[in-house]
């Protein structure tokens, strides 16, 4: 279980994307026990509106779904040391087919979602000052995104592909970007079906990490906090399974 002061983040300006419930209300708030400024997304327009406390971070609204809502977050960045992506899929109950598709074919191609607003804060971290450059972890929350076009076991073979090379061509801008995912889970858009419980054991597989943990959701923290500190800060084009 991560516990305060584990890693020490003063200093840091840390975006969490999906900050507001679940796994990404964790992560935030482990970010901000450890000392980070944190900034955390939701869709609603007030903070107020949501259970979780809130009180410990900045709040701004975004529709990953909309250029504009991307566009007005990136506007209200001066800095940033971290971005965090934990935030799913979660496109409107009843929306008409052609929008439907629409916005599947421009997720795929890096025009909508987690992928385009990584690019636009692309310069942003790499004008990060931390040891290692500025850092991007996807947690599996963004495979939801990939899921409009794919097979969940798809969306995780893209994801590990594109952190890898993400990894590749952005260390020359001085960002490193790596992924966390939990094994045996697949995270669907909240339109569709939940996915099956997770699968158990350790294994190494190439160089992906895979390890166990009594809970899921502090062991992905876990490996978020770590892949953001400076004792990671020669690791990029990861993608840590954790079973």
């Amino acid at each position: 279980m991560t516990t305060a002061g584990s890693y020490d983040f003063n200093g840091y300006q840390v975006l969490v994307v999906g900050g507001t419930r679940g796994e990404g209300h964790r992560i935030a708030s482990a970010f901000s026990a450890s000392g980070a400024s944190v900034t955390v997304t939701g869709t609603m327009m007030l903070r107020a509106l949501y259970d979780s406390d809130l009180s410990a971070f900045d709040y701004e609204s975004v529709n990953l779904a909309r250029q504009d809502s991307i566009d007005h977050l990136v506007g209200t960045i001066d800095h940033i040391d971290v971005l965090v992506l934990a935030a799913s899929c979660n496109l409107p109950y009843g929306l008409p087919p052609d929008e439907q598709a629409f916005i599947t074919e421009a997720a795929r191609s890096g025009l909508l979602g987690p992928t385009f607003l990584t690019t636009r804060l692309r310069l942003k971290l790499g004008q990060s000052p931390a040891l290692g450059g500025g850092c991007v972890v996807n947690t599996g929350a963004v495979t939801s995104w990939l899921q409009l076009a794919s097979t969940p076991e798809a969306a995780q073979r893209q994801l590990a592909e594109s952190t890898a090379r993400a990894g590749r061509n952005w260390a020359r801008l001085g960002v490193r970007v790596n992924s966390v995912l939990q094994e045996g889970r697949a995270v669907l858009p909240r339109q569709y079906a939940p996915s099956a419980a997770p699968v158990g054991g350790s294994r190494v597989a190439g160089d992906t990490i895979v390890r166990s943990q009594p809970r899921i959701g502090d062991a992905v923290t876990d490996a978020t906090l770590f892949l953001a500190s400076s004792a990671a800060a020669r690791i990029t084009g990861q993608t840590l399974r954790i079973s």
